[in-house]
């Protein structure tokens, strides 16, 4: 990208620094375990060879300060959920640790010679792990567009054109989501109020797993119609449980 000097949009800085390394003796049963602390947050999954990744983040402002002492930055995140630290105690660290902090940008993602897929066409911040899917998608689109600028059905331009519009209007609403999460800020107020409103709704829940997934896009899961579901599907239930109490 830089060779070819791609211009660049949307563009916002590092947010998040995260490291991360493999640990050995932390059985996790198949489960993804995810812990939210305030300005901190770290992820736990199970992986290759017996192995289990955990990853620990803070915001990009403490980056210089906690690299002086990844180990201790790293744990003491850790230590912000008690029982999970207990069982880390018992886990031996099979590698160095690695971390990662990254921009946040779309490029233009074709000139003349030239494409761009993947990290090097658009990128956000990890902590959504949306990376390889969004790879696997731009060289999708990209090799179709090709495939029709060079076989003479569509002009270079209209074709990579229409790739890059179809791309940002895709992700585009993932990105801004992706960022704000990035933050380790607190959810705004009205987005806290209709996770409480998904908890215990388990189709909402799965909803929401979907978009964390990439699977569905954030447009879909926050738009009014659903939205609207999940907040009488939370007064119902609130509705039955005061009932519930008052007959017992």
């Amino acid at each position: 990208s830089e060779a070819v000097h791609a211009k660049q949009y949307r563009e916002k800085p590092p947010l998040m620094a995260g490291y991360y390394s493999y640990w050995s003796g932390l059985p996790m049963d198949g489960r993804f375990e995810t812990y939210i602390r305030d300005s901190r947050g770290f992820a736990v999954a199970p992986t290759h060879d017996d192995l289990t990744l955990v990853i620990a983040a803070w915001p990009y402002v403490e980056f210089a300060k906690n690299k002086k002492d990844i180990e201790g930055s790293y744990l003491k995140t850790i230590e912000l959920a008690p029982a999970f630290a207990e069982r880390l105690r018992s886990a031996t660290r099979e590698a160095p640790f690695a971390g990662a902090a990254v921009p946040n940008y779309f490029r233009k993602p074709y000139g003349p010679g030239w494409a761009l897929v993947g990290d090097a066409g658009y990128n956000r911040d990890f902590i959504t792990a949306q990376g390889i899917l969004d790879a696997f998608r731009d060289a999708e689109l990209c090799t179709t567009a090709l495939e029709e600028s060079l076989s003479g059905a569509r002009p270079f331009e209209d074709a990579m054109g229409e790739y890059q519009r179809t791309r940002d209007a895709q992700v585009g609403a993932m990105y801004e989501f992706t960022c704000q999460l990035a933050t380790l800020e607190p959810p705004p107020p009205e987005l806290q109020q209709l996770l409480r409103a998904v908890h215990g709704n388990q189709a909402a829940m799965d909803g929401f797993t979907r978009l964390n997934a990439g699977t569905i896009s954030p447009t879909e899961f926050f738009a009014p119609e659903n939205t609207d579901a999940i907040f009488a599907a939370a007064v119902s239930r609130a509705h039955s449980v005061g009932e519930a109490a008052e007959s017992a």
